[in-house]
């Protein structure tokens, strides 16, 4: 029988100074036998500002570098999907990880019913809008991901307190079609804190007081002493430590490899998220194709989409023949293969904005 399990990570804050072990912590959980009959929550809190960007992004098109190495903002790549997010000391992250036998696996709004019932408490009127996203006064406060290996998958969402928002809309340039579909200008005007939707009893709320009234609303208990609980010790952090610069710390993995394609579209595909592809065109005939995106579903051979692309005219009937071989639906979710076609020959897709 699986039960619920709390698991302190209060003492690893010299370890999560780095990103990349904040970025391993899902992972910890999701393989490691000792949690493999548990369902976990846990809370991540930055210690330092941070870009994270999902495992399908193009971080050279996401993020505004510059800017990031100017204001010593580090640069991180999480294993799950979704978009790019700016965190820092301000934000308190939870995640939960659980297996697939629940068939809760990308049911965010599940899993974000505990946050929205604890704000309620705390006189935030939150809701979940569209794919992943929970907002209050139509801001979005937090973006949901998830990462599955095997049977065992997280999910987690952000709690945007005290966030600098002002680094935020700088260090941030989505591309243009997940702008426009979401009626808006810019990163900006579109995210919010919660700190001034909080009742006045709850206006001066630390972050260490929103995660014990999390706790206390998903286990149903009066005080912490009665929350099960399992608390890292240093075994543990150091375990982690070591396995996650293999990957998260890897310069390779977060940063990936700049394109230098002619061309870069994009477009926001509603309940999957944004495709982008960037791909050359000489003679009429695709010579590369690159995808990148923040869908979910990180699983994926893109690689298979890709190796199609290369080699087909140019020409809407050619490329919906490409991404039909590549089968979309079953690596980046449910878009047709024309619609990615279409999206491919119109210029109206073109996303200049994001190419360096």
């Amino acid at each position: 029988m699986v039960s619920m399990l709390y698991v302190d990570t209060s003492s690893g804050d010299q370890y999560l100074k780095q990103p990349a072990v904040g970025q391993y912590l899902s992972t910890y959980f999701i393989t490691n036998p000792k949690f493999a009959n548990e369902e976990v929550i846990f809370f991540y809190r930055p210690k330092t500002p941070i870009i994270i960007c999902g495992v399908n992004q193009n971080i050279y098109s996401e993020v505004d570098l510059a800017y990031c190495k100017k204001q010593g903002i580090k640069i991180a790549r999480r294993g799950a999907g979704g978009g790019a997010v700016y965190v820092d000391p301000g934000n308190l992250t939870y995640c939960f990880v659980d297996d697939d036998r629940h068939h809760h696996y990308l049911d965010f709004k599940y899993y974000a019913k505990n946050a929205i019932q604890t704000l309620a408490k705390l006189g935030v009127e939150a809701a979940m809008t569209g794919r992943n996203d929970l907002t209050v006064a139509n801001k979005k406060f937090s973006g949901m991901s998830a990462l599955k290996i095997g049977h065992r998958f997280s999910t987690g969402g952000t709690l945007m307190v005290d966030v600098d928002l002002q680094r935020a809309a700088k260090a941030l340039r989505p591309p243009k079609s997940k702008m426009s579909s979401k009626g808006v200008k810019s990163v900006h005007s579109q995210i919010t804190n919660l700190r001034p939707y909080f009742s006045p009893k709850y206006r001066q709320i630390t972050l260490m007081e929103l995660q014990t009234q999390f706790l206390l609303n998903l286990f149903q208990v009066a005080n912490l002493d009665q929350v099960p609980t399992y608390r890292m010790d240093q075994t543990d952090w150091q375990t982690v430590e070591k396995a996650a610069q293999k990957k998260f710390g890897n310069p390779s993995w977060v940063m990936g490899t700049p394109v230098t394609d002619q061309n870069y579209h994009s477009e926001h595909f509603a309940g999957v998220g944004t495709v982008e592809i960037s791909f050359s065109v000489t003679d009429g005939v695709i010579t590369h194709a690159k995808i990148f995106g923040d869908f979910n579903k990180m699983n994926g051979d893109l690689g298979e989409i890709e190796r199609q692309l290369v080699g087909a005219p140019y020409h809407l009937a050619n490329l919906t023949e490409a991404f039909k071989q590549g089968n979309p639906e079953r690596n980046i979710g449910p878009i047709s293969p024309e619609a990615l076609a279409k999206m491919m020959v119109d210029k109206r897709f073109a996303d200049k904005s994001t190419i360096n």
